[in-house]
């Protein structure tokens, strides 16, 4: 996460450009969610909770946690600052197998970008940095076929579905459309045009694509404050959410500030929407805060928003939180935990999860542990 974090400085000092709260004519009546301040996580009450340890495997450690997929009954991390490679487990942790196929030659890619699962033909779809190909393999890692990829895509993230595509394109290389959907590769919907102060992100999108139900998905584009819906039946796009992120100035303002940067940091300003899951009761995203993430929960039924980290340490004891990122099948969130920053484990809030660390035995300082959990609100 630390060098995620000063990747995205270096991108910020280069970029410049920060999206603020600013109302659209996409907005209609809808009123604006306040970042700040959060309910009280006494209104919560976590359910269902289980911690997964991963075994060690034939290939590396895993180094970092970019993307985890949890599909019949595997873990899919994508590990892309040490190993380069998707590691895949079984749904308690043990090591089946994993995807690096480095090289030059049929089935060889050099660096590996993102992967995806295409629900309806039951394949990962990799995506590599170059974005010349498509690499398809089986959920045991073994691969399939490549494909030719369409050059002018860049993908920052993907739902595929048998011959459809429901994808957000980094208009920042391209300066095209950000929300676009394919049908048998044939185009049939282009929406939400590139903005330079909105789409030059400073912030890498990923996991901006959440499904609702069979015919309805949210996502975000750049760094609007807008959660939007599609209707895959009527390809009409509506907005469901948007988010006051409460910044001193506006957003061309600040990308004709001066010092930029230094203002971003001492305003404490918030930016961007992304790394969307949801399930029937809330939808979980994060947004970034000098000096990091900051974890946001947001219910359905009320629109209250919790503050995720806060949950974590108030319901489960002190550890390092890296984010939630990723969604079971069965709706569990499944965040990514750490050592606290006196490098210990700490689950005494929970007895149930902290007699199932006790029984997993001592931890390396650079392992972590996947949290997989359902929240109620009670209050």
């Amino acid at each position: 996460m630390i060098k995620r974090f000063y990747y995205i400085l270096a991108i910020f000092s280069l970029n410049l450009i920060y999206s603020c709260n600013q109302n659209s004519s996409e907005e209609g009546d809808i009123h604006p969610i306040k970042i700040q301040p959060v309910a009280s996580v006494e209104n919560l009450s976590i359910k269902s909770a289980r911690i997964v340890r991963f075994t060690e495997n034939t290939f590396a450690p895993v180094g970092s946690v970019y993307k985890i997929l949890a599909i019949q009954n595997r873990v899919i991390l994508v590990d892309r600052i040490i190993g380069n490679a998707v590691i895949i487990f079984d749904d308690t942790g043990k090591y089946l197998n994993h995807i690096h196929r480095i090289g030059e030659g049929p089935g060889e890619y050099k660096n590996l970008e993102n992967i995806y699962y295409d629900e309806k033909e039951n394949v990962l779809i990799l995506i590599p940095m170059d974005y010349r190909k498509k690499y398809f393999f089986d959920l045991d890692g073994n691969f399939i076929k490549e494909e030719k990829y369409n050059e002018n895509i860049r993908y920052i993230d993907l739902l595929p579905s048998g011959s459809s595509e429901i994808l957000i394109n980094n208009g920042s290389l391209n300066a095209e459309d950000g929300f676009k959907v394919y049908e048998n590769q044939e185009l049939v919907l282009s929406a939400i045009p590139f903005v330079d102060y909105l789409d030059m992100t400073p912030l890498y999108g990923r996991n901006v694509i959440s499904k609702i139900d069979r015919d309805n998905y949210n996502f975000t584009v750049g760094n609007r404050d807008t959660i939007f819906r599609y209707n895959s039946n009527s390809h009409e796009i509506s907005v469901d959410y948007i988010f006051d992120l409460e910044a001193p100035i506006s957003k061309i303002d600040y990308g004709n500030h001066p010092h930029p940067l230094e203002y971003f940091v001492e305003s404490q300003m918030y930016i961007g929407v992304f790394d969307i899951f949801q399930n029937e009761k809330f939808l979980s995203f994060t947004t970034f805060k000098y000096p990091g993430i900051k974890g946001r929960l947001l219910s359905k039924s009320t629109n209250r928003i919790y503050d995720t980290e806060e949950l974590i340490h108030n319901k489960i004891g002190n550890i390092g939180f890296d984010g939630i990122l990723g969604l079971s099948e069965n709706g569990e969130f499944i965040a990514v935990l750490k050592p606290n920053q006196n490098g210990g484990w700490d689950f005494s809030k929970n007895k149930n999860l902290e007699a199932a660390f006790d029984e997993m035995g001592a931890l390396g300082p650079e392992e972590f542990l996947l949290l997989f959990f359902k929240i109620d609100e009670i209050g």
